[in-house]
């Protein structure tokens, strides 16, 4: 990367990014303040709306419209549900995030005069087929309304995915979407942390119980989160080019791993860790503080389980008992799908129908843990294939930043992005995040930043033109609109 283009970069990041959180604790304030009664309740609703509003003028100011939209989107996420709708004894969720990215696609209609090309990028190629063949299978559904609440998110997340892809116009938009997914993996991973610590039973006997959820997510679907996350944090530490930069990635990186030894998740302790072996633990031509920092927060954290109040947790989690239980739920679970997609073997059950037969089991709901066995009974055989199809994209465009990196700084960001995709293929084989919206926004928003990044490096070495990466912009595929054009100061 020219230096020239490098410091204003991180600049635009380290400013930007404070006022991207106040702005999200605003909204958040705000509805907190809907808990309030009389007259208190209006006047803080109107001073959050007000400083939410007025944050967010400055950051789109110094980020463009559509990355803050896209930003804001992700942040949002620990506002948490909006409202619900029951019906047959299932329950459709909204969130705040649908009325941001609402809101935001809405903007963009408006501006445009209600006409929106969609942007091409191999993710999105990919999601548009599935998710015909996911409404296709509604009328197979065994719960309907199960399905059209699943279908509801992929949809929110291709939404997202369209605004992703178009903020991602050069490579310096991308990395402040990698900052976004970032900055979410903090706050997540900060929340765990405090519910740890004011749990009334004691932090150990919270997480030993995994007890240390958020009111939108239970533990092992937020470790699934941060595993995503952390990755990301490795690979800014290494692209940083100032000291202040690195300092502000690598403590946002000891949250999040502190938030991810918390979970107590086996699952996406492993997946993390197979990951980062495979990636920053093999690779010669990569930033040395990476390296440094996972060999010094991995000896913290099993400093505090093996040395300190946590050893109980650990001890318990891996006993034979625990493990045994565990593969065995799974077994079931997998023998179950495999059952429905004999009887299903075309158009299957239903999209996260799989959740409603599962209670046959236990008498609870639960979802599929596998993500082949889990979409090969809700989608059948060609559903399957759709999806691995769109997989295999969302991970493409890191495989191809790592292919187009020149530099060490370069370098490690990418391996940072084939860290993140790794972790969510190997724990999506025994946990079943993708089913969670949150999951599925921040995924589709750390390939698109990938996918741009890797396309900024690859038309930059091919020599494609003169002006640097921060110039380059989306070909005749992009979201052509005044709204997503990203007017930065």
């Amino acid at each position: 990367m020219p230096a020239a283009s490098a410091a204003p970069e991180r600049r635009t990041l380290v400013t930007a990014l404070p006022l991207l959180l106040l702005a999200t604790f605003a909204i958040a304030g705000g509805a907190a303040a809907a808990n309030l009664a009389g007259q208190p309740k209006l006047i803080a609703a109107a001073l959050a709306l007000a400083l939410g509003v007025v944050t967010l003028v400055m950051v789109a100011r110094r980020l463009g419209l559509v990355v803050m939209w896209v930003g804001l989107a992700l942040v949002s996420i620990m506002a948490g549900e909006m409202s619900s709708v029951s019906l047959g004894g299932q329950n459709g969720h909204l969130l705040y995030t649908d009325l941001v990215i609402g809101i935001g696609a809405v903007i963009a209609c408006a501006r445009n005069g209600l006409m929106i090309e969609v942007p091409r990028a191999p993710m999105l190629d990919r999601l548009w087929p599935l998710l015909g063949w996911c409404a296709l299978t509604l009328i197979v559904a065994s719960d309907p309304l199960t399905a059209v609440a699943e279908l509801k998110e992929w949809m929110v997340a291709g939404v997202l995915g369209v605004g992703a892809v178009t903020a991602a116009s050069d490579a310096r938009r991308a990395r402040l979407l990698l900052a976004a997914v970032a900055l979410t993996g903090v706050m997540i991973a900060a929340g765990m942390i405090g519910v740890a610590l004011t749990s009334p039973m004691g932090a150990p006997l919270a997480i030993m119980r995994k007890l240390v959820d958020l009111p939108w997510g239970r533990t092992n679907y937020l470790a699934g989160l941060l595993i995503v996350a952390i990755p990301v944090l490795l690979g800014l530490v290494g692209d940083a080019a100032s000291r202040r930069g690195r300092f502000v990635c690598a403590l946002g990186l000891v949250i999040t791993m502190a938030g991810l030894a918390v979970s107590a998740s086996k699952g996406a302790i492993v997946a993390l860790a197979v990951g980062l072996l495979l990636t920053f633990g093999l690779s010669r031509r990569q930033t040395l503080a990476p390296r440094l920092i996972v060999l010094v927060v991995f000896g913290l954290a099993t400093a505090m389980f093996v040395a300190g109040p946590l050893h109980q947790v650990i001890e318990m989690r891996l006993q034979t008992s625990a493990l045994d239980y565990s593969a065995g739920e799974r077994m079931d679970l997998y023998r179950l799908a495999w059952q429905q997609f004999l009887t299903h073997p075309v158009l299957g059950i239903g999209l996260n129908d799989f959740s409603v037969v599962s209670h046959r089991l236990h008498g609870l709901d639960t979802v599929p843990h596998n993500l082949e066995f889990g979409f090969l009974a809700e989608l059948g055989l060609p559903g399957l294939l759709l999806v691995l199809a769109w997989v295999w994209a969302m991970g493409d465009g890191a495989r191809r930043a790592l292919r187009a990196a020149v530099t060490p700084r370069e370098r490690s960001l990418a391996l940072g992005l084939v860290a993140a995709f790794i972790a969510f293929a190997v724990h999506n084989q025994v946990e079943s995040t993708l089913y969670g919206q949150q999951y599925k926004m921040i995924l589709i928003v750390q390939a698109a930043a990938a996918w741009s990044i890797a396309r900024a490096w690859e038309m930059r070495n091919a020599g494609a033109g003169a002006a640097p990466e921060c110039q380059e912009t989306l070909s005749s595929s992009r979201l052509r609109t005044r709204f997503s054009s990203g007017q930065t100061g």
